[in-house]
């Protein structure tokens, strides 16, 4: 029962959320004629704003699941639901208000893995975590590749029915958000929130910016494991910033030939090897597992470069996502198997996702200046197939030390 509330809750948050945010950028290109550095700036602000992730854990602790869940859903889903509500006031067309409630929706965002984190650590037992992840990020890419099939070919037919699916979208998620409450208390899995202390707002701002220093200078593993994962962001964050330059400005493609060759076959295949990615990462361990998903991902930047047409960039796609399936449960898995116990998940996982806001602030915006600078793909390009090498070097340096402290937690 609670895996299937889990599932749907995660194919109407999740899965809708994914498709919904990469083609915002493109629709902005396509429809508000947005310049290439104004389309960085829409698909570059959900993971620079995980920056926040750390302060939406202080809030976490303060309240139950099922209350978070809403404070979530009016944060991060409301806004986009809004930027469709436009099209019918005198906003409509202009370029400004959708980039701002984008950034809203994305500082909202970042509210999500801490709520995630701990919910697969306290619903599910350390032995099972892994495949059901997998189980449920793969059910969550299903939907997703399916919503994007049908935003694709809706755009296609009508180019303002943006202002129809973005708010039926924000409804849908409300009820995952409902369904993500009543998980946390039919599993058991909910606790109340902390009571409101004497600190001031300055200290509940500075605190967790020291406690996650605290972290990272006491957890050795655990600092490795981020450092490698900053290396690996390098890579990501550089071919993230520059797909929807590359199918607009070179590949030049219509939206159902873009959800197509890019995001939903991305999905489709990275449905395909979610669950087998969670089976192996329960056996393998978090930077074993790692170690080889970032030496998969090295061939998707190279990819990339020689892509002519739909059918190449698919290929490409295809190999994103066998690679990003093992990434996913290594993104989430590797900081809730590295806390030290279920209270402390939600701080791991929350400075985990911060320094992927650190790292999208710099390397997105890197790419396209590099791509700018250039006027040419392949320099942005091979600096991502780097940091994908470097990165799988520094996991498989990490992998003794991990199996050392396996051990030892299980001794």
């Amino acid at each position: 029962m609670a895996l299937g509330i889990h599932l749907t809750a995660a194919v109407l948050m999740q899965g809708i959320a994914t498709a919904i945010i990469f083609m915002l950028p493109i629709l902005a290109k396509k429809e508000f004629a947005a310049t290439d550095w104004q389309v960085a700036i829409l698909t570059a602000a959900p993971t620079i704003m995980f920056v926040v992730s750390i302060f939406w854990n202080e809030a976490l602790q303060r309240i139950t699941l099922a209350r978070f869940s809403l404070v979530y859903w009016a944060a991060a889903c409301l806004p986009l639901g809004l930027i469709g509500a436009l099209y019918y006031t005198p906003l409509r067309g202009q370029l400004w208000p959708l980039v701002v409630l984008q950034i809203i929706a994305s500082i909202g965002g970042a509210g999500w893995p801490a709520l995630n984190g701990e919910l697969l650590k306290r619903v599910y037992s350390d032995s099972n975590r892994g495949r059901v992840y997998g189980i449920v990020s793969a059910v969550a890419m299903i939907g997703g590749a399916l919503v994007m099939l049908g935003i694709g070919k809706w755009l296609d037919v009508s180019s303002s029915s943006y202002s129809l699916y973005l708010p039926l979208a924000a409804g849908l998620q409300l009820v995952a958000a409902l369904l993500l409450g009543v998980l946390a208390r039919y599993s058991g899995a909910e606790r109340p929130g902390t009571p409101q202390d004497s600190r001031t707002l300055l200290q509940h701002v500075i605190e967790p910016i020291s406690h996650m220093r605290e972290v990272l200078a006491g957890d050795r593993v655990f600092a490795r494991y981020e450092a490698a994962f900053m290396t690996y962001g390098i890579g990501w964050m550089v071919c993230y910033a520059l797909v929807p330059l590359l199918v607009t400005d070179k590949l030049k493609l219509s939206y159902d030939q873009i959800a197509g060759s890019t995001h939903m076959t991305f999905l489709i295949s990275s449905t395909i090897m979610t669950v087998p990615a969670g089976w192996l990462m329960d056996k393998l361990g978090p930077s074993k597992m790692a170690c080889l998903s970032f030496g998969i991902y090295f061939a998707y930047p190279i990819l990339l470069m020689l892509a002519t047409n739909p059918t190449q960039l698919s290929f490409a796609s295809a190999i994103y996502g066998i690679a990003a399936a093992g990434v996913s449960v290594c993104w989430m898995l590797g900081p809730v198997n590295l806390a030290p116990s279920p209270d402390k998940v939600p701080q791991y996982v929350a400075i985990h996702a911060t320094l992927v806001g650190l790292r999208g602030a710099v390397f997105q915006f890197f790419g396209v200046w590099l791509y700018t600078a250039t006027g040419s793909f392949y320099a942005p390009l091979t600096l991502a197939a780097a940091g994908f090498g470097w990165a799988a070097w520094q996991m498989w340096r990490l992998g003794p030390m991990m199996g050392m402290r396996g051990r030892l937690k299980k001794a």
